[in-house]
C-alpha cells in the first residue's frame, strides 16, 4: 500500500541501502548468478533514487520489475533466479517487499508453490470460495497446474457443505475433466439434492467430447430421487436407455429409492419388475428399498413378501440392519407394535450386530404402547453387542420412558451414560424435557432448565416450548411468562408455537389481558396470526359480549340511525380477525362463528320494539315477524356480519350458494351455530334484492345435521333422529322469523321452505305491512 504524496521522501535511505536490503534476497542464489542479479538490482536501485528525486512517479513501481535478462543463457539456475527472469510483470502486489526509500513498499510474484500452499490452507478449513478465487487468479496469471491439485479432496469439502456453485467453479478450471470429473460433480448435486444443478451436468459432459456412462446417469437418477422428482427420475432412465447405456443393479436401485422416498410403492415394484425383465439380479439394496416403499405405503404384508424373495433367491441374501429396520418401521407406521417386536428378533437370529439406526427404530415402537420394558431389552442387547449408543438412540429411549410414564428412569439415563462418558447433546435433553412435558411434571422441567442454565448448555426453541407447555398444564401461567421473557436472553426467538401454547393457557384461564399482553409481544417479534392464536382473543371476547348482553349492558348504539353493535368486546374481536386475513392465514370456520356471535343482537322484546320504532313503524311485537325482513340484518345480526359471510365464501371458508339452481340448496351441516344462522340470512338477503327487481323466487332447500341415537325403549333398542346444535338454533331462527316449512325427508334433513318465504314476500311487495 502507498502512503500520502504529500509525505516527507527527503528523510529516506539512500540508494545504497536498497542494494543492502536487496543482497538479503539475492544470498539465497548461486554464484554464478549473483553478478546478473546484482546488475539488475542496480538498475531498481537508479529507479529508486529517480523517483526519491522526483524524476519518476511513484505509479511506475506498479510495473514491476523496469528490465528483465533477455541475453542469459540456459543452464542449471537456481529455479527461483529463473523465475524471476521470465515471470510475467503484472499483478505487482504479489512481489517480494523491497523497502522504499519513503517507507513505500514493491513485492513480487509468489512462487506457484506458495500459492498452492495456501490454497490447501483454505481448502483443510473450508473456505471453499476463497479457494476458487484463488485459483481463478492463478489462472488469470498463467500460473495455474491443475494436475497439481488434488480434485477428489476438494469435491469431498463441496459434498459436506453443500457448494454446488464452487464445484462447478472449480470444474471450470480443470482444462482436460474426464468423467470421473463430472462423476463427483454430480455427486456433488446429488448430496446437496439439487436436481437442477446435476442436470447441468449432462451438457458439459457433451462439451467436453465424453458420453454419460451408467454410473453418471445413476447419480443423476439417485439425486432426483432425493429431491423428491420421481418423473423426472423415470424421465432420465429412459433417456440412458436410449442412448444405449445399459443399466446396473445400482440404477435400479436409486429408482427404487426413489420411489420409496415419495411413497410410490406401485412404481417402485414396477422399477423391479423391469430389473427382473432385463435378467439384472437384485442385490439386498434393492429389496432393502422395495421393503421400505411397502413401509412408506402402508403394505406390511407385501414387504414380508419381499423378505420372502430374499430367502428364495439362487443364493439366498440374509437380511441386514437395514432389512431389519425397513420391516420394523413398516409395521409401527401401520400401528402392528407386536409384529414389529417379533422381526426384532431376527437380530438374533442372523446374529445382527447393526448400527444404533436399527435400535433406534425400534425402541421408537416403544413409545407408541408405553412398554418400557422391551425398551430396556433393546438398550441391553445394544450395549451387549458392543454398540455405542447415539444422540438420536439415547433421544428415543428417553422418549419411551416419558410415554411410558417413567419419569424417573428417563433421568437416571441420562445420569448412567453421563457417567460412561458418553457426550450427550441438546436433543437428549430436549427429549427429556418432553418427557417431562407428557408426565405433565412442570417441577422436574423446570429444574432440568435450571441445569441446562447452568451448565450453559445451548438451549433449543423446542426445548423451551416443551418447558411452557409442561408450566401451561400445570396452571403455572406467570412463571411460563418469565421463561417466555428469558427466551432472548438465551439467544432464541419464540416462534409461533411458543405464542400457540401461552394463548391457549390465557384462553383456559380467561385471562384476555395477559392474550392480549401476548398478541402485542408477537406482533413485534413479527409473528404472524394463526388460527389458533385468533380462536383464543376471539373466543374470551365472546364470552364477555355474552355476558354483557345476560347483564342487560348496552351494546347496541343508534347513532348513525341504524343499529350497530357498540362493544369493545366485538371491536377486538373483529380486529384480530382481521389482522389474520391481511397476513394471509385463513381463519376456521368456528373463528367465524366465534366472530359472527359478537354481532348477534340480544333476543330482547324491547329492542324489537325499538328496532321497529326506527322504522316508522309502530306494532305488537309479539307478531312482528312480517315485519324482520324491512331491518338491516331481519333483526338478528349487525350489518357487518353478512359482510363478513360473504367474504368467507370468496375465501372457501364456507360453500358459496348457487341461485341458479332449483330449488337454491342451504347446507349447513358442517357450520357452526353463529355461521349456520348467518349464512341462511345471507341467502335470503339475497333473495329480497332478487325479488326487489322482480325475479320469480325459487323453492329452498336446507340442508341440516342430524345425529343417531340409540334409545332403550320397553320394545327393545331402537335408533332414533336428533338435530344438532346448530340444526336446532336455525330451525328457531325461521320460528322467529315466521318461515315455516315441512321437513321432507328427516334422513337427507331437507326442509322446503319456498312457500312460506313466498307468501311473506308476497306481503312485502304489495306492501301489506299489517301484523295480521
Amino acid at each position: 500500500m502507498f502512503y500520502e504524496a504529500n509525505e516527507s521522501v527527503t528523510k529516506s535511505m539512500a540508494s545504497s541501502s536498497t542494494l543492502k536490503s536487496f543482497s538479503h534476497h539475492a544470498s539465497v542464489l548461486n554464484s554464478n548468478k549473483y553478478s546478473s542479479l546484482m546488475r539488475n538490482s542496480a538498475q531498481v536501485s537508479l529507479q529508486t533514487a529517480e523517483c526519491v528525486q522526483g524524476k519518476l512517479p511513484i505509479a511506475s513501481y506498479k510495473e514491476g520489475l523496469p528490465h528483465r535478462r533477455r541475453d542469459s543463457g540456459t543452464g542449471n539456475g537456481f529455479p527461483r533466479d529463473r523465475e524471476i527472469r521470465h515471470m510475467p510483470q503484472d499483478n505487482y502486489k504479489n512481489f517480494p517487499l523491497f523497502p522504499h526509500p519513503s517507507r513505500m513498499q514493491v513485492t513480487d510474484k509468489k512462487h506457484p508453490s506458495e500459492q498452492l500452499s495456501a490454497y490447501n490452507r483454505l481448502l483443510k478449513e473450508g473456505r471453499l470460495t476463497e479457494c476458487v478465487d484463488l485459483l481463478e487468479d492463478m489462472e488469470r496469471s498463467g500460473l495455474l497446474d491443475m494436475n497439481k491439485v488434488y480434485h477428489v479432496k476438494f469435491f469431498e469439502k463441496c459434498k459436506s457443505q453443500k457448494a454446488v456453485k464452487e464445484a462447478f467453479r472449480y470444474t471450470k478450471l480443470i482444462p482436460n475433466p474426464t468423467l470421473s470429473t463430472f462423476n463427483m460433480l454430480m455427486s456433488v448435486c446429488g448430496s446437496s439434492q439439487d436436481s437442477e444443478g446435476a442436470f447441468r451436468v449432462l451438457p458439459l459432459v457433451q462439451e467436453a467430447g465424453l458420453k454419460a456412462d451408467c454410473k453418471l446417469y445413476t447419480t443423476l437418477i439417485s439425486t432426483c430421487a432425493k429431491s423428491g422428482k420421481v418423473d423426472a427420475m423415470f424421465e432420465v432412465f429412459h433417456k440412458m436407455v436410449n442412448a444405449g447405456v445399459e443399466p446396473n443393479v445400482h440404477t435400479y436401485g436409486a429408482l427404487i429409492d426413489g420411489c420409496a422416498r415419495a411413497g410410490q410403492v406401485a412404481k417402485a415394484f414396477g422399477a423391479y419388475g423391469i430389473l427382473r425383465s432385463k435378467k439384472v439380479k437384485p442385490d439386498r439394496v434393492v429389496f432393502n428399498a422395495l421393503i421400505t416403499a411397502c413401509g412408506q405405503s402402508g403394505a406390511v404384508d407385501r414387504a414380508f413378501d419381499v423378505l420372502a424373495e430374499m430367502a428364495a433367491e439362487t443364493q439366498p441374501i440374509d437380511p441386514d440392519h437395514v432389512t431389519i429396520g425397513a420391516l420394523i418401521k413398516a409395521c409401527a407406521n401401520a400401528g402392528q407394535v407386536d409384529r414389529a417386536r417379533e422381526v426384532y428378533k431376527m437380530i438374533h437370529q442372523y446374529n445382527i450386530k447393526g448400527t444404533p439406526d436399527v435400535y433406534t427404530i425400534a425402541v421408537s415402537c416403544c413409545s407408541q404402547t408405553g412398554d418400557w420394558e422391551f425398551a430396556c431389552s433393546v438398550y441391553d442387547d445394544m450395549t451387549t453387542k458392543g454398540v455405542v449408543p447415539d444422540e438420536m438412540f439415547l433421544s428415543a429411549l428417553i422418549d419411551a420412558a416419558g410415554h411410558a410414564g417413567k419419569l424417573d428412569a428417563a433421568f437416571e439415563i441420562l445420569q448412567k451414560v453421563r457417567a460412561q462418558g458418553i457426550q450427550i447433546g441438546i436433543v437428549s435433553y430436549s427429549s427429556l424435557m418432553g418427557a417431562c412435558s407428557n408426565a405433565k411434571n412442570w417441577q422436574k422441567a423446570l429444574e432440568l432448565y435450571e441445569d441446562l442454565k447452568s451448565m450453559k448448555t445451548k438451549q433449543t426453541i423446542p426445548t423451551v416450548n416443551a418447558l411452557i407447555t409442561a408450566l401451561c398444564d400445570g396452571d403455572q401461567l406467570p412463571k411460563a411468562m418469565e421463561v417466555l421473557s428469558e427466551m432472548k436472553e438465551l439467544g432464541l426467538s419464540p416462534n409461533s408455537i411458543t405464542y400457540s401454547i401461552l394463548l391457549v393457557a390465557s384462553e383456559k384461564k380467561d385471562d384476555l389481558e395477559a392474550g392480549l399482553t401476548l398478541l402485542s409481544q408477537a406482533k413485534k417479534d413479527g409473528i404472524i396470526h394463526n388460527p389458533v392464536m385468533c380462536r383464543c382473543i376471539v373466543g374470551m371476547c365472546l364470552r364477555r359480549f355474552e355476558k354483557a348482553c345476560t347483564l342487560g349492558e348496552p351494546i347496541l348504539s343508534f347513532d348513525s340511525g341504524r343499529p350497530h353493535v357498540d362493544s369493545k368486546w366485538t371491536s377486538v374481536a373483529l380486529m384480530v380477525y382481521r389482522e389474520t386475513i391481511v397476513a394471509g392465514v385463513m381463519p376456521t370456520t368456528e373463528v367465524l362463528s366465534q366472530v359472527l356471535g359478537c354481532l348477534q343482537l340480544p333476543c330482547d322484546a324491547s329492542l324489537k320494539d325499538k328496532l321497529i320504532e326506527n322504522l316508522g313503524l309502530s306494532g305488537d311485537t309479539s307478531r312482528c315477524s312480517n315485519l324482520c325482513s324491512l331491518i338491516d340484518g331481519f333483526g338478528e345480526y349487525d350489518p357487518r356480519a353478512y359482510s363478513l359471510v360473504e367474504e368467507a365464501a370468496s375465501l372457501g371458508i364456507v360453500p358459496c350458494v348457487s341461485f341458479k339452481r332449483s330449488p337454491i340448496v342451504v347446507d349447513v351441516r358442517n357450520l357452526q351455530t353463529h355461521t349456520a344462522e348467518v349464512y341462511l340470512l345471507t341467502v335470503l338477503k339475497g333473495l329480497k334484492h332478487r325479488l326487489a327487481a322482480g325475479a320469480k323466487l325459487p323453492n329452498i332447500s336446507i340442508l341440516l345435521s342430524v345425529d343417531e341415537t340409540k334409545v332403550m325403549f320397553p320394545k327393545g333398542e331402537k335408533i332414533i333422529n336428533l338435530s344438532g346444535r346448530a340444526s336446532q338454533a336455525v330451525t328457531a331462527l325461521l320460528r322467529r322469523l315466521g318461515l315455516h316449512g315441512k321437513p321432507e325427508d328427516l334422513s337427507s334433513s331437507q326442509s322446503r321452505l319456498g312457500k312460506g318465504i313466498i307468501h311473506q314476500q308476497r306481503d312485502i311487495r304489495t306492501g301489506n305491512l299489517s301484523l295480521d
